[in-house]
């Protein structure tokens, strides 16, 4: 199942923060890298703007910058051009992107309901058969990001 993601919406920051500050969204791609590895599936992420940092993704994580257009524009465009929206899940907290995504055929999720399908995927905070670095503790991951869990959708 592809997933689709609204980057600087996801990580609550704007593409001119994102090239000063590249660690957040770097975490937020490596979190998503763990996630394809443990559930499958595949993962593209829109960011705004034309970033400078070409940096592999994580195995399983696509990114594509969506310079001139905003990311919203770009994934609505990318919808409408699929034969098949249907199977495309967009992952975003933004209400009136999520709608436009539907009016495409999409189906949306917020962040909330993502983590929590992937929360079935592993134990938060096993440490079992995966190697320290590709561990998973949502709760610190939620913290890390300043995400009040209660509000997000």
């Amino acid at each position: 199942m592809p997933y689709w993601f609204d980057g600087n919406n996801l990580i609550g920051q704007p593409a001119a923060r994102t090239r000063t500050e590249p660690e957040t969204r770097r975490q937020f791609l490596s979190f998503l890298g763990v996630c394809s590895r443990s559930r499958g599936g595949r993962f593209l992420v829109f960011f705004d703007g034309d970033d400078r940092d070409r940096s592999a993704p994580p195995a399983g994580v696509r990114i594509r910058y969506s310079a001139p257009l905003s990311t919203d524009d770009a994934i609505v465009r990318d919808l409408s051009g699929s034969r098949t929206p249907a199977e495309v899940i967009v992952v975003t907290n933004d209400r009136s992107l999520a709608g436009r995504c539907r009016d495409c055929g999409a189906k949306t999720i917020g962040w909330r309901q993502f983590t929590a399908r992937m929360s079935t995927a592993f134990p938060a905070r096993s440490r079992d058969v995966r190697p320290q670095s590709e561990t998973i503790d949502m709760d610190e991951w939620v913290r890390y990001f300043r995400f009040d869990k209660d509000s997000l959708e």
